[in-house]
């Protein structure tokens, strides 16, 4: 198969034979190489690419002037085939191996997509080849490509017929729905849905479509909750990836069930209904709708009870039955009617007896007894359980007579029915006696007051006894003197007395009678006359009496700047009226009464002080005389100056004449003594704690030279006087 022939090393060229070809392939190209001597020369001869094969020989020199050639035709490769991996970019490629010719040192595999330039794929490049016959692209794009594998020796290529065209696409993926809710209902558990997906791997999310019914939240929106009753329609989605396309949107829908109510008695039945009354509020309480809990009588019961503005009312002995109902709304359904029944028992009767027994049955007389019963309609009957003293005839035993004396006692009586029980006995007795006599015309006071007093009098009956008085009420009024007829009232309030007479063999002693009358408190005074003038920054004791002898409180409607009260002490504060009164508050027998007294409380009583602020010699004109810096004023501070009521000054040249600040140079005046600049408020200072003696703005200048002048300012609070002076002079400047 190799053929070893020795070469001459000349410098001349050798130019190969034409290689040979199958089937319809061609020489791409011819190689050259010059033949050194001295140097080993490996010829290569390559030809373009053919589908029958491409002849190639391959020259090797060691440099000694011998070499090897080695000659055949290098096949393409067969049966090229690719078959994508659905759901992943991966595509195997295969192909058959030349089975004749020179063995390939390897493959390169070229990805021609359908349209854009082709690339080599499976590893393999311009420089690189894969051995074998299969190999695995990876990640390639979606759409429709063919392979390309070409057999390489050396640099000799033999290029196989394209693969059939292979699709990448993106698999589809489909929702499976794998849960369903037990018994969805509003206001119920919630619902966890789950779907399986397609193999892309992305997460199923739900959302719903009907957000008034249910509401998706939580992971994936997997957490269904039920806010209305209805139809509830769950949507899931899943997205696609590279090699998967998103899944159609799938849906699961079921109903919302109305959530259900209960109605409970939040009220107790009663267990002493009787016939007659009434009383029972029943109550109850129902479901989430809001609907108020409708309380009506079974229509069984109606005879028995009635219910009306919430009370029941008990007709009849029997059953009573109370039905409850409460209706639904869009996401309630109506509540199961809920009953309470109570037993009626019959009521029981009572017999008033309404006539008034003679307070002077005597032997021989009559007596009519009237009674009302009870509910059953049946009349009440009377009789006599003492036949030796009073007998019992006429309609039902009505007629008493009086047979004898001592007690009658009679009975009344009534049957019951089907809803009244028999009532009970009752009974009455009349003492039958002698006469009875009575006592009228009991008088009473006019305007009783605490500390007054009346005597009382009485018209007695037929014995001739003398009434006798009696108080009932000591702490109010007490009775003396003959008969008790002396009232006196020892205290306010309700005074009671009762007034008796005794019988004699004729006459039974009096039945009592009484009068009642209310006592009135008594009034008081109170003395109060305090010192009517005070100067401020003073105190005073406060004394006042009550004709009552109880004890007095002080107290002021000034302003606290004028006085202040504390206890029975008073302390004047400021200039003004202080208004103070004495109050005694009462009790329970004396009516309260008070006393006022208007002070009048002046300023202080200390002289005010003046601090002159001397500005010394001055040199200039008037209006260089200032104070702070204020031009044309001299500053005059006055201090415990409360109630200060005039302010003079008075400016004096040395020779003894006054300026009363009038126009002109000349300080000559005839009056000395006017206020300059100042005002008074009503009579005195009201905020006099810093005065400004202004000078007079038309002034003329002072007579310069070796003048002096002094200046005098007198501070009055009526009483006291303060005066203070100081002297300057005025130079040339």
């Amino acid at each position: 198969m190799t053929t070893m022939k020795r070469f001459a090393t000349t410098s001349r060229r050798r130019r190969p034979a034409p290689a040979r070809h199958r089937g319809h392939g061609r020489a791409a190209s011819t190689a050259r190489r010059t033949v050194r001597p001295g140097l080993a020369v490996a010829l290569v001869l390559t030809v373009g690419l053919s589908l029958g094969g491409v002849a190639a020989a391959f020259f090797t020199s060691d440099g000694t002037g011998a070499g090897t050639v080695t000659t055949g035709t290098l096949e393409a490769p067969t049966d090229v085939t690719a078959t994508s991996t659905p759901g992943t970019g991966d595509v195997d490629v295969s192909w058959t191996a030349p089975t004749s010719g020179i063995a390939p040192d390897g493959y390169r595999v070229r990805r021609v997509p359908a349209s854009g330039p082709a690339v080599l794929v499976c590893g393999t490049s311009a420089s690189t080849t894969i051995a074998g016959t299969h190999c695995t692209d990876e990640g390639v794009p979606v759409g429709s490509h063919t392979y390309v594998v070409t057999a390489v020796q050396a640099s000799w290529t033999a290029v196989a017929t394209a693969s059939d065209a292979v699709v990448v696409g993106q698999v589809a993926q489909a929702i499976t729905f794998t849960s369903s809710p037990t018994s969805p209902t509003y206001g119920g558990p919630s619902y966890t849905v789950t779907a399986d997906g397609g193999a892309s791997g992305n997460p199923v999310t739900f959302g719903s479509d009907s957000p008034s019914v249910c509401t998706s939240t939580g992971t994936h929106g997997a957490t269904i909750t039920f806010v209305g009753a209805g139809t509830c329609t769950i949507t899931a989605h899943q997205a696609g990836s590279t090699y998967y396309s998103a899944a159609p949107a799938a849906q699961q829908a079921f109903p919302v069930a109305k959530a259900a109510q209960a109605i409970s008695f939040t009220s107790t039945a009663p267990t002493t209904a009787v016939v007659g009354s009434s009383g029972y509020h029943p109550a109850a309480t129902g479901g989430g709708s809001g609907n108020p809990v409708m309380l009506t009588i079974n229509p069984a019961t109606t005879a028995n009870c009635s219910i009306s503005s919430g009370v029941v009312s008990y007709l009849k002995a029997g059953t009573c039955t109370i039905d409850a109902d409460q209706a639904g709304d869009a996401n309630h359904a109506a509540a199961p009617q809920v009953q309470q029944s109570f037993a009626i028992s019959p009521a029981a009767q009572a017999i008033t007896i309404t006539s008034t027994p003679p307070a002077d049955a005597k032997v021989g007389d009559t007596y009519t007894l009237t009674a009302t019963g009870g509910g059953s309609g049946n009349p009440v009957t009377f009789a006599s359980t003492t036949p030796g003293v009073c007998t019992s005839t006429g309609t039902r035993g009505a007629t008493i007579t009086f047979v004898a004396a001592g007690t009658c006692s009679v009975t009344a009586d009534q049957a019951g029915n089907a809803d009244y029980l028999a009532a009970a006995q009752v009974g009455q007795s009349i003492g039958v006696t002698r006469k009875a006599q009575a006592i009228t015309n009991i008088s009473l006071p006019t305007s009783p007051t605490y500390q007054g007093g009346y005597t009382v009098t009485a018209t007695g009956g037929g014995s001739g006894n003398p009434v006798t008085f009696a108080s009932t009420t000591p702490a109010v009024c007490t009775s003396s003197g003959t008969n008790g007829a002396t009232i006196s009232f020892v205290g306010a309030g309700s005074c009671t007395i009762t007034a008796d007479q005794s019988g004699n063999g004729t006459w039974a002693p009096a039945p009592q009678a009484s009068v009642t009358f209310t006592v009135a408190k008594a009034a008081q005074t109170v003395s109060f006359s305090p010192v009517l003038t005070a100067n401020a920054g003073t105190t005073a004791t406060l004394t006042a009496t009550a004709s009552s002898g109880l004890s007095v409180t002080f107290s002021t409607t000034s302003a606290p700047a004028i006085c202040t009260v504390s206890g029975s002490t008073v302390t004047y504060v400021g200039a003004g009226s202080c208004q103070l009164t004495a109050t005694q508050a009462g009790n329970a027998n004396y009516l309260s009464a008070s006393s006022s007294a208007t002070v009048a409380v002046s300023g202080d009583s200390l002289a005010p002080t003046i601090t002159l602020v001397e500005p010394g010699n001055e040199t200039g004109t008037w209006a260089s005389i200032s104070c702070t810096g204020a031009a044309g004023k001299i500053c005059v501070t006055a201090t415990d100056n409360v109630g200060v009521t005039s302010v003079t000054i008075k400016l004096t040249k040395s020779n003894g004449r006054c300026w009363n600040g009038g126009t002109g140079s000349s300080l000559d005046a005839t009056f000395c003594g006017t206020p300059i600049g100042l005002s008074l408020v009503s009579g005195r200072w009201v905020t006099a704690n810093s005065l400004t003696v202004a000078g007079n703005s038309g002034a003329g200048s002072f007579t310069a030279g070796n003048t002096d002048y002094t200046l005098e300012v007198r501070v009055s609070d009526g009483t006291n006087t303060t005066t203070t002076s100081y002297a300057f002079r005025v130079t040339a400047a």
